[in-house]
Formats: C-alpha cells, structure tokens, sequence
C-alpha cells in the first residue's frame, strides 16, 4: 500500500508541477472534475463512515476487519480523489467548498438520499446497499468512464487515482457478495 501511495503522489505531484491542467484537451472535462468532487468524494466519505459504523455491530472477527479495511479503503479514496483534484481548485472555480454543495445541489440529492437512508439502516441492508449495490453495480459504471476521460485529457493524477481505486473495488465487490450469500443462506432452502 505505501509503495501504490508513493507513487499516486509522484504522479500527482509531476502533473501539478508541470502545469498539467493546461494539457487538458476539452474543456468540458473540467466540470466533469467539478461533478466528481461535489458528488464522489462525499460519498466515499459516507462509506469509510458506514463501514466503520457496521463493522461494529457484527459480532465476528471476519466481517468487522473486512469492515475496518474496507472503512480505511473508502477514506483513502475520499482523501486521494481530494488531493488529486486540489490542483484544478487553484485555477477553476466551483471546487472549493464541495462538502457544501453537497448538502445543497439539487442533482446530488438521489446518491446522497440512497447514502443517508443505508447508513442510518441496520447492518446487513447497509451491506446490500452499499456493499453489494453499490460497490458491484455503480462504481464500474462510474469509475471506467471518468479514468478513460482523465486519460483521454491527460490528466495522470487523476487517471491514477481512479486506477487505484478501482483495483479495490474488486475486493470491496467480494465483501459484498459474501454478505449476500450469508443472507441467502440463513434460510435452509436457499442452501443447495
């Protein structure tokens, strides 16, 4: 992990240096940016929150570090899609204050209801939810796209935090559909 941080941030840190948002080949990019943060970042935030939250509540040593790790994943990537994004905030307005607009732009209203309505939930509907529905449906439909636009407008920071996230996605998907089947199987006919 600290070998995949070195390296984000050496990204990072080139693509700031060398002034790499004036690379940028389409301008409409940048208010894809702007979307992400004010939308994305929150919501990875409410999931290291959940995670932590549920983690407690299962009484087996399995599923709370599953949790915990999971929590701690949701964290960084709020933290790292923050950082990599900061750069733009210097040059481009509307990403300065993007936890206040999430509390009031009207378009961020459904995934911030979908967050607000699993986290205060009991623990196995919060695992569907975002553990299953979440991570195994929604995060490829948005991750892919946005990498392939960061590329596509060389933005390397960008670009590499969304690759790093999205290599986690894939065990996040595992906790998930482990949650799914115990579900499934606490009823005897769902079995075989």
């Amino acid at each position: 992990r600290s070998e995949e941080e070195r390296k984000l941030y050496a990204i990072i840190d080139a693509f700031n240096q060398n002034n790499g948002h004036l690379n940028v080949t389409d301008a409409r990019y940048i208010n894809a940016v702007k979307l992400f943060i004010s939308a994305i970042s929150p919501l990875e935030n409410m999931a290291h929150r959940g995670f932590a939250h549920v983690g407690r509540a299962f009484p087996g040593p399995g599923p709370r570090v599953a949790c915990l790790m999971q929590s701690l994943d949701e964290i960084r990537h709020a933290q790292t899609q923050v950082h990599s994004i900061s750069n733009y905030n210097k040059y481009y307005n509307g990403m300065h204050d993007f936890h206040h607009a999430y509390d009031r732009v009207w378009f961020l209203s459904v995934p911030k209801s979908f967050f607000d309505d699993a986290i205060t939930a009991g623990p196995f509907e919060f695992m569907v939810a975002i553990g299953f529905s979440f991570e195994y449906v929604l995060t490829n439909l948005l991750f892919v796209p946005f990498v392939s636009g960061a590329a596509y407008n060389g933005d390397m920071g960008t670009m590499t935090f969304g690759f790093s996230a999205q290599s986690d996605e894939a065990r996040h998907m595992t906790l998930g559909l482990e949650v799914i089947k115990f579900i499934l199987e606490q009823d005897p006919a769902n079995v075989p």
